[in-house]
């Protein structure tokens, strides 16, 4: 697409939008410029905008997100049947698991969760919820993705790891993480121990088709949860058999 097909000043914008995702629930006008890179005469404007338009709201001196920005992702959702079919899903194979259960799928260069399900006795959560974003390279949820993903996504995120360590267990070399991918996508499973959260272990395993994007289900666990053979063969029996019905949902008309 040809940059003089897009509109600068609207891009601008939801770059600024953005920004609530990143740092937080309310931010204030500097912060808005530090984090957007904007000047501050820019970030007033499209700040002011947002306001008018109904997706931002002052919060004392600074701005918040508007319970109007769910619209669009509760269009999202419906689209996915998330609340009719998809979620008494995940509740089932978290009451059968005792542990969280969550669809996620790739947003650009992250993992988003679209949808989550824990029941109350949970021994381990991250305290993630719909919307909550992790890294592709060092969490199960994102190599899972990136197994599922065509090459050209695998380079551009391998190209962007940076230097970012999650853990002192975060893979950091570009090879042993392609290798680590290549290994999920050939076993049809991925485990990721400690390296996105201390004592934290995620399993993920892919989901049918839910439109043309990359779907996965995942769990937490602490670290050596699955370490017992017989324990990984329980879990990944359950995510599978969820993950079998999700994707009958998507093929449904």
């Amino acid at each position: 697409m040809s940059n003089r097909d897009i509109a600068a000043t609207l891009a601008k914008g939801l770059d600024v939008l953005a920004c609530f995702e990143r740092r937080g629930q309310t931010l204030s006008m500097p912060d808005l410029v530090e984090s957007s890179g904007f000047d501050r005469a820019t970030v007033r404007r499209l700040c002011l905008t947002l306001e008018h338009c109904g997706y931002i709201e002052r919060r004392g001196r600074g701005f918040g997100l508007a319970p109007r920005v769910l619209a669009l992702a509760g269009g999202y959702l419906g689209h996915l049947a998330v609340g009719r079919r998809v979620q008494p899903v995940l509740r089932n194979a978290a009451e059968a698991l005792d542990m969280e259960v969550a669809l996620a799928t790739r947003d650009r260069m992250q993992a988003i969760y679209v949808d989550r399900a824990a029941p109350a006795s949970a021994r381990v959560t991250l305290g993630l919820s719909v919307g909550s974003t992790l890294p592709l390279l060092h969490t199960a949820v994102g190599r899972m993705l990136l197994a599922r993903s065509g090459p050209d996504v695998l380079a551009r995120a391998l190209d962007a790891l940076g230097d970012v360590q999650h853990t002192e267990a975060s893979e950091m070399a570009p090879d042993a993480l392609r290798g680590k991918i290549d290994e999920a996508r050939g076993q049809g499973y991925c485990i990721a121990r400690n390296e996105f959260e201390p004592g934290a272990a995620g399993i993920a395993v892919p989901v049918g088709a839910l439109g043309d994007a990359p779907f996965v289900l995942s769990t937490t666990a602490s670290v050596n949860r699955f370490d017992d053979a017989a324990a990984l063969d329980r879990v990944l029996d359950v995510l599978r058999h969820a993950s079998i019905s999700i994707g009958r949902i998507g093929e449904q008309p």
